[in-house]
């Protein structure tokens, strides 16, 4: 008897196993450009939201962490041109996150359940709203747990948006990060997504972070250009695969990147959805 319990144990792990490597789900990493009077035309959040929704729906991601979605209206306008994702949030101007622009991760509600949700600021102080080291502007990191409904997996997301001025807020950041990950998620499959304003030739920030997980861009099966750029400042010029700084990542742990992209599509001849290109990979355990 106790043989065949072992046995039928044994074959239940094979079968989750299994299981788990034959749902892979589309991961992406989004800088949406926040909603400024700088910008007209075209380029007006209220013009470009529906090119974010369109690429959004074209590539059927399943997961998206979010960057610079700067107020409430952009938030609304998103939950409704994308209604079947659920959203997490935080604002970087006050302690409770209601406040200021947000970073967050959009999770497909039919495939995922929430498990837990948290917050920290990259800085000294972590845990109380603050700016951290020679940053320019309050920068922050939000994390979630969710469970996979079509694999029975828990996993962790970590999304964030580090500091474009600041070079040590960079490299602590990225030091923070993987110091909280290890403490949040332990053992964990995790997925950390978010525009580090660094290309990887910052080598010591990037190599904080690519030491402790793996980057997609260089790991993935499939892949476009690894040094592919990610920003493209809304240069029109741009084409393939041209845009000047790579600075949007997606980097795993116990998981398989399967097919790495750079998005650059466009949908009109006078913008693009954003002044960056979303990045995807398509994941699996």
């Amino acid at each position: 008897m106790k043989k065949l319990n072992l046995l039928i144990f044994a074959l239940m792990v094979v079968v989750q196993l299994i299981n788990a490597q034959s749902h892979p789900f589309r991961v992406a990493s989004f800088n949406i450009r926040l909603e400024t009077s700088a910008d007209s035309g075209a380029r007006a959040w209220q013009k470009r939201k529906f090119d974010v929704a369109r690429i959004i729906h074209q590539y059927t991601f399943d997961l998206i962490g979010v960057q610079e979605v700067g107020n409430a209206s952009q938030e609304a306008d998103l939950k409704k041109l994308i209604p079947e994702f659920t959203y997490l949030g935080k604002g970087r101007d006050s302690q409770d996150g209601l406040k200021g622009e947000q970073i967050g991760v959009f999770y497909h509600k039919s495939r995922f359940e929430r498990k837990e949700f948290g917050s920290f600021f990259l800085s000294e102080t972590p845990e109380v709203m603050s700016k951290g080291w020679d940053a320019d502007f309050r920068r922050m990191c939000v994390w979630t747990k969710l469970f996979d409904k079509q694999s029975n997996q828990a996993f962790y997301v970590f999304c964030t948006h580090f500091d474009h001025i600041g070079t040590k807020a960079r490299i602590e950041s990225a030091r923070l990060i993987v110091s909280k990950i290890k403490t949040i998620a332990g053992n964990s499959p995790i997925i950390l997504v978010g525009d580090l304003n660094s290309s990887p030739q910052d080598t010591e920030m990037y190599h904080l972070l690519a030491d402790y997980l793996t980057d997609t861009a260089i790991s993935a099966i499939k892949k476009t250009i690894p040094t592919a750029g990610t920003f493209n400042g809304y240069d029109m010029k741009i084409s393939d695969f041209q845009a000047n700084q790579k600075i949007d990542y997606i980097f795993i742990q116990k998981f398989k990147g399967l097919d790495y992209r750079v998005l650059n599509d466009r949908y009109n001849d006078l913008s693009y959805p954003s002044d960056h290109f979303p990045v995807m990979c398509v994941v699996s355990y």
